[in-house]
């Protein structure tokens, strides 16, 4: 449970996610969620994909966001593969903090048009980000963690 300071931090985040147009771009079809005890919480009956990670000063830790996806609304001829997906989608994650540029890509390529479109903005934004992350001079300690550094 979150106390008032920390609702008053998310709420600042939620402004910075808004301002650098990182949640909306996100939420024009998905729902996203914050936080991997929230995540957790959710039931069989809809598949849970972690986004990104976003760091807000006066938070205690990073939060990491949640596209929620009803498994009841994914066409029938994709239940037999949703798995696949779901494990190709979080390898990328990993693959993304471990600079893997190329596998994120490649995986782009699968995952877009999956879970009737709903993540394709998240993955049209990672791809633009990809473009530019490749050609960045990143530091050493560089884990992906957006930080809101307003």
């Amino acid at each position: 449970m979150l106390s008032l300071l920390g609702y008053n931090i998310l709420h600042k985040l939620c402004l910075y996610l808004v301002d650098k147009h990182l949640i909306l771009i996100y939420s024009k079809v998905m729902k996203v969620i914050f936080g991997k005890h929230q995540a957790e919480q959710i039931g069989d009956r809809m598949t849970v994909l972690e986004l990104d990670t976003f760091f807000e000063p006066g938070l205690a830790e990073p939060i990491a966001t949640y596209a929620v996806l009803d498994n009841t609304s994914i066409p029938l001829q994709e239940i037999p593969v949703l798995e696949n997906f779901v494990e190709l989608h979080n390898t990328m994650m990993l693959e993304y903090r471990n600079r893997n540029w190329n596998y994120c890509e490649h995986a782009i390529e699968h995952l877009i048009g999956r879970w009737k479109g709903e993540l394709d903005s998240f993955y049209e934004s990672l791809s633009n980000r990809l473009t530019e992350l490749k050609e960045a001079k990143l530091p050493d300690n560089w884990t992906g963690i957006i930080i809101n550094t307003n």
